[in-house]
């Protein structure tokens, strides 16, 4: 491990194998069909070519956690000293377990015994594609990130959960106020042309939304707890009790929204990330080859070509990230 000026960084990856037959037997009271063909919980099997990439890029990651549900992958080298693997039970509460609602799972990610202070969540559909130090994720002992505004689309349930969790920012917070005291970290430079959603919603009395690239996400464990905690605890709490994610719930990004309005962070450019849906895989391609990007999202949307999607992306990756990670076996 590469000595870190802020102090180890960890790695958490949520990770569900939804075509475990065992972990099938155990959703089904709590899942409808629906819920089981969509593309929340199929497993791409490219897990391990996140890790091959961290292998590659972070070498300098203190410890991953991979957070799963009685499930390990048959290719995981748990020999390895900087990789562990963390059930559900270690952190959520026998009470609401089982549990297959994603924002539940993370909002219980600071639990994990001997988490790091300065901490990253990435999810089981991203990759690091190029080179990154400490530094380029956390300043000072800040996070790196960006405080855009952009409107809500109301175009999936998803919707729900953001303007859920964008009432309580805008309950709590005068923007008016948070605009005053940022105004630096409002209309920053390192934002470039994206500045212009912050232009266009700066005159609303609330918040209209924030600016999400689905990219590694960086966290302070102490101020993950206090947010879910000490700020919003009755409403944390309320979603970890749901096992499935519904439209009542909040995100865990209840706690990047927080720090962005309180200024608990460092401007960057959100152009370091980029996101695609599968189907893009030329664009894939190019993205994973020209190391211009820190992360990519693969997001699954296609439910109907699964096997031929999974046999072209896994080509893709396996072109650039052939070689084993010192993460398998």
């Amino acid at each position: 491990m590469i000595n870190v000026k802020n102090g180890p960084i960890d790695l958490v990856i949520p990770w569900v194998n939804g075509e475990d037959p065992q972990w099938q037997q155990k959703a089904a009271p709590y899942l409808s069909v629906k819920d089981f063909n969509g593309e929340r919980f199929r497993d791409w099997e490219i897990l391990k070519y996140l890790f091959r990439s961290i292998d590659r890029y972070l070498p300098w990651v203190n410890q991953i956690y991979l957070v799963t549900d009685n499930q390990i992958p048959n290719w995981l080298n748990l020999n390895n000293s900087h990789v562990q693997v963390i059930d559900h039970h270690e952190i959520i509460d026998d009470q609401f377990l089982p549990t297959f609602n994603s924002n539940a799972i993370l909002m219980n990610a600071y639990k994990i015994p001997n988490l790091s202070e300065h901490f990253m969540i990435i999810e089981d559909d991203m990759l690091f594609t190029r080179p990154a130090k400490p530094e380029d994720f956390f300043v000072n002992g800040q996070p790196r990130d960006f405080l855009i505004e952009s409107p809500i689309s109301p175009n999936e349930d998803f919707a729900y959960i953001l303007m859920n969790t964008m009432m309580l920012i805008n309950r709590q917070f005068d923007k008016r106020k948070v605009l005053k005291q940022l105004r630096n970290k409002y209309l920053n430079l390192h934002y470039g042309i994206e500045i212009v959603r912050s232009l266009g919603s700066c005159f609303y009395r609330h918040f209209t939304g924030f600016y999400n690239r689905h990219c590694v996400q960086p966290y302070l464990k102490s101020e993950f707890k206090n947010v879910i905690e000490n700020v919003f605890p009755t409403e944390c709490h309320e979603t970890i009790t749901h096992r499935v994610r519904g439209n009542h719930d909040i995100s865990e990004w209840i706690v990047r929204y927080y720090n962005l309005v309180t200024g608990n962070f460092i401007p960057s450019s959100p152009q370091r990330y980029r996101y695609f849906e599968i189907g893009q895989f030329e664009d894939i391609r190019k993205a994973v080859n020209d190391e211009k990007y820190f992360s990519i999202c693969m997001n699954d949307r296609d439910i109907h070509h699964f096997s031929q999607n999974i046999h072209q992306l896994r080509s893709i990756l396996n072109e650039k990230f052939d070689q084993k990670s010192s993460f398998e076996k």
